[in-house]
């Protein structure tokens, strides 16, 4: 097997030259990061002493199964890690690739069961634990170096460069193992900021991250926005937000006090109250309110519009099935009927009861109409290419499954929604390259659609569904459930059954009972039975001679479509 080059490259010195400058290295160290050595080793049979076990055989067999287990884990994390790294196939640096190209990572999030975003940190972790920590990495595959070990520093050496990654592979790769976890943990990270203030770095506030992201929903119906920088940016935009939402509370409260117009309060819970707003509610309505300045950029109109779907019944107050927004977000019911009732318009999404499988929509159209891209964002709320886990509400494009010729429509896939789905920008770029092939599977008219997928060259093949409605499946089971209890309350209570005798001349049933009184509310009409019962005329129709005594004369029919009076 043809051996790869090492993808963060060679240096091309010589054995003596690399053992030379590693010495160098390992000389300029502090002595407490470079001579690293325990009072004792720690064996596998010196556990029970170290544990104060020995008195007892079993507790000392356990602990030394754990230490098995350990070692273990180290080497299938070892094993692991290689094979990772042997999955990523390119030529140049990791790190410049790696925000492109994203076939390895779903190849890898197939094999690991996970989405291509925690595949792309494993395969990355992988990658950087053979190439740039491969001593320790050796260790760790004989069980000289523990697993939490290993994984910490991979962790934690992220912001270091490769060649400060590979001098401190050298230096933990020297350290004795049988040092206890928090001297090696305190060793690691001040290590690591050695090596950092060690570095090249002209600005040292440009190595600070700026960034805002959105976080994952931990709460039903509360979203996290987490904005990062350096502190005194941060803290100088807190500080303005704060002073402006003192501002407002303070004219709020001038307000109320005075009989005014009362400022921010569209809600009318300031003049309801009688007190003015928490200031962390201000900041929320100050901060989502704010013009952003642009200078003079124009800002595309959003594709889609931003959907939450919610069930027919939780509208009507007779489910607590929640809505969902933008098909992966669960909003809570009463939230779900709140957003409802303040939109002016509703749009009506059909679904199959019994598979939940959104309804497909027609089209003859080359460029994919709004109802189709729609119909395709709720399909697909995430892009539609199995791990990946970008929304398509923002930065998606729609890709015909079965390519289209545009010069002639007559060869190539249609233009309709069984042949369409939306992709985010880099897995469309890797379809187009051919290293996804879609294959739209047949499924019936309300089955959930599935779709082939073959990853990379190697025509790696899974089989995905699309996006289903479980509120839909699950309101059309309580709806079944309902009618069947409904069905067994009316013939529960059925007074005339048709028994072959006449109630009233038995002498042992005793007199009749009182008529009860007529029910002036309401009346319901029971199931007509199945044909060919001729068990006797229906329940809910007694013939007149069986017909209770004191009861109302129902007239002759014919009575309508709703049945005998009152109806």
């Amino acid at each position: 097997m043809e051996e790869r080059p090492t993808p963060f490259g060679d240096d091309g010195r010589d054995d003596a030259a690399a053992a030379g400058a590693e010495e160098a290295f390992l000389e300029s160290l502090p002595p407490r990061l470079r001579e690293v050595r325990a009072r004792r080793e720690l064996t596998r049979d010196d556990l029970p002493r170290r544990g104060d076990s020995m008195d007892d055989p079993q507790l000392s067999a356990a602990t030394q199964r754990v230490w098995d287990a350990e070692r273990a884990e180290a080497r299938c994390l070892a094993e692991k890690h290689r094979a990772l790294a042997d999955l990523y196939e390119h030529e140049g640096e990791y790190e410049e690739i790696c925000e492109v190209d994203s076939v390895d990572a779903a190849r890898a999030g197939l094999a690991l069961r996970v989405t291509s975003g925690a595949a792309t940190w494993q395969l990355r972790d992988a990658y950087q634990a053979v190439h740039l920590f491969p001593r320790c990495l050796d260790r760790l595959e004989t069980g000289g170096m523990p697993t939490a070990w290993f994984q910490k520093m991979l962790r934690t050496s992220r912001p270091l460069s490769d060649d400060s990654r590979r001098k401190l592979d050298i230096a933990v790769s020297s350290w004795s193992p049988d040092i206890s976890p928090e001297r090696f943990f305190t060793l690691l990270k001040a290590l690591i900021a050695l090596l950092e203030q060690r570095e090249n770095r002209p600005d040292p506030a440009a190595g600070l991250r700026r960034m805002v992201e959105l976080l994952p929903s931990v709460e039903p119906g509360v979203g996290t926005i987490q904005v990062s920088g350096p502190i005194p940016d941060v803290l100088a935009q807190w500080k303005r937000l704060d002073e402006c939402a003192r501002a407002v509370q303070a004219a709020q409260r001038a307000a109320l006090k005075e009989g005014t117009e009362i400022p921010h309060d569209p809600d009318g819970r300031v003049l309801e109250t009688g007190r003015a707003l928490p200031l962390h509610e201000l900041r929320f309505a100050l901060l989502a309110g704010a013009d952003l300045d642009l200078e003079g950029v124009a800002v595309p109109a959003g594709r889609f519009r931003l959907n939450v779907m919610v069930p027919a019944l939780t509208l009507l107050g007779a489910s607590d099935e929640p809505g969902m927004l933008d098909g992966t977000i669960p909003l809570p019911p009463s939230m779900a009927r709140s957003l409802a009732g303040g939109e002016g318009a509703w749009y009506r999404v059909l679904t199959d009861p019994t598979s939940g499988a959104f309804l497909p929509l027609p089209a003859d159209r080359y460029v994919p109409t709004a109802a189709m891209l729609e119909h395709l964002r709720i399909r697909h709320s995430m892009c539609a290419v199995p791990g990946c886990t970008r929304s398509t509400s923002w930065a998606s494009e729609c890709d015909h499954i079965e390519e289209c010729h545009r010069g002639n429509p007559e060869v190539g896939g249609p233009t309709e929604v069984e042949n369409l789905h939306l992709l985010c920008w880099q897995h469309h770029l890797d379809k187009t390259t051919g290293l996804l092939d879609p294959t739209r599977l047949p499924s019936g008219r309300t089955e959930p659609g599935r779709t082939r997928w073959a990853i990379g060259r190697h025509g790696d093949a899974v089989t995905v569904i699309d996006d289903l409605d479980t509120a839909s499946i699950r309101i059309a089971e309580d709806l079944a459930d309902a009618w069947s209890c409904f069905l067994r309350g009316i013939r529960s209570a059925e007074p005339f059954a048709d028994s072959g005798a006449d109630p009233v001349a038995d002498p042992v049933a005793g007199p009749p009972p009182p008529a009860p009184e007529p029910d002036r509310a309401g009346r319901v009409i029971p199931m007509t039975p199945p044909p060919g019962d001729d068990s006797g005329p229906p329940p809910s129709h007694p013939s007149r001679d069986r017909r209770p005594r004191g009861s109302t004369e129902i007239p002759e029919g014919p009575w309508g479509e709703h049945g005998p009076p009152p109806f």
